[in-house]
């Protein structure tokens, strides 16, 4: 039985840093607002995804790419739920859209870049899932 899943488009422009290796890092990027956020450390390098960019400390960043946006799976997903990303990844896929996917404890999240955010909803939705909007948000 395939399940029909709800996505909710965060409020917001989102950027993805990558980060110069320094001892207390997740400390300093802690001070960088409430809100969607992600940092992930893979061999030495440090990921960061926060709104606008926001870094107190600019002199970390090593590289960046600016206009995404965020979109989450509205619902509490479990480790036995099969295939959720890649359907969506799919569906983009199909859509001709690159996605950046992202997994935490309890769902998922992706991001497309802001050219993309309409032509995502459409082709999401047409796959079957629905979506909600974040406050500030027009569909």
């Amino acid at each position: 039985m395939e399940q029909h899943l709800s996505i909710k488009v965060l409020s917001g422009i989102y950027s993805i840093l990558k980060v110069k290796d320094r001892p207390g890092l997740p400390e300093i990027v802690s001070r960088t607002g409430t809100g969607f956020f992600s940092l992930t450390r893979l061999s030495g390098e440090w990921t960061i995804i926060c709104e606008g960019g926001r870094m107190p400390d600019d002199s970390l960043v090593v590289a960046s790419s600016h206009g995404w946006r965020v979109f989450l799976i509205d619902e509490p997903l479990t480790f036995d739920m099969i295939g959720v990303i890649y359907r969506i990844t799919e569906i983009l896929k199909d859509a001709g859209i690159s996605v950046m996917a992202i997994s935490t404890f309890t769902t998922d999240a992706f991001l497309v870049r802001e050219d993309d955010l309409q032509p995502s909803l459409r082709a999401l939705q047409a796959g079957g899932f629905s979506v909600s909007y974040d406050r500030g948000i027009k569909p």
